[in-house]
């Protein structure tokens, strides 16, 4: 299916154009993340029933949709843009009446991703290059406070990172590379153009990591 479609399989709509995005120089413009690359994504991460999902930088939502739509999962958006988390309480709308969220709620949250504290029951984390190294390594730091206070596994999935991203998880963190999948069918060859899952399963030590 092409994105339209998916759009249409889940009563969303997460296609158009981008509102003003003001100019800033740590966070990002939001693009959707194409269903194609999804699909190829949850095909090499199974997610169980008591997995919850967070995806920053969500836009209208469609990756939190997504989601629950295939695992059946609680999944929250963090978006600091308050027109798409508008579009985003508009999509649940149209979602919820084809779907039952009564055990597995969709919700969104308008927050920068560095403010959102991490819950106890939040271990997977979706980012699709939202915002600068310097973003990206406070919320890291939020989830790994978290996995020290309430110690779970954890996964960081990454879409089209940076090396700065990739480095910094590798280098300081006790995230270990578990997939590196480049995405099929591009035309011409792209090292950004892949799927990176982390995972740690260990208590972080303040040695390894202090923020």
């Amino acid at each position: 299916m092409n994105d339209q479609q998916y759009d249409q399989l889940l009563h969303i709509h997460t296609i158009g154009n981008q509102r003003d995005f003001p100019m800033l120089s740590h966070y990002y413009p939001y693009e959707p993340t194409p269903y194609d690359v999804l699909d190829v994504c949850f095909d090499k991460i199974a997610l169980g029933k008591n997995d919850c999902f967070i995806d920053f930088g969500s836009g209208k939502g469609r990756v939190p949709f997504y989601v629950n739509h295939r695992f059946h999962i609680e999944t929250l958006g963090i978006e600091m843009n308050e027109g798409y988390v508008q579009d985003s309480f508009q999509n649940k709308v149209h979602y919820s009446k084809e779907h039952h969220l009564e055990t597995a709620p969709v919700n969104f949250l308008c927050s920068k991703a560095e403010q959102y504290k991490i819950q106890p029951d939040d271990n997977i984390f979706f980012f699709f290059n939202p915002f600068s190294i310097q973003i990206f390594r406070k919320v890291i730091h939020n989830i790994l406070k978290s996995q020290q206070e309430n110690s779970r596994k954890m996964n960081v999935i990454l879409y089209y990172p940076s090396f700065e991203y990739i480095q910094f998880l590798r280098d300081e963190t006790h995230f270990k590379i578990i997939k590196d999948v480049l995405v099929p069918n591009t035309s011409t060859y792209n090292r950004h153009e892949r799927i990176m899952i982390f995972e740690t399963m260990e208590e972080l030590s303040h040695d390894k990591y202090m923020g």
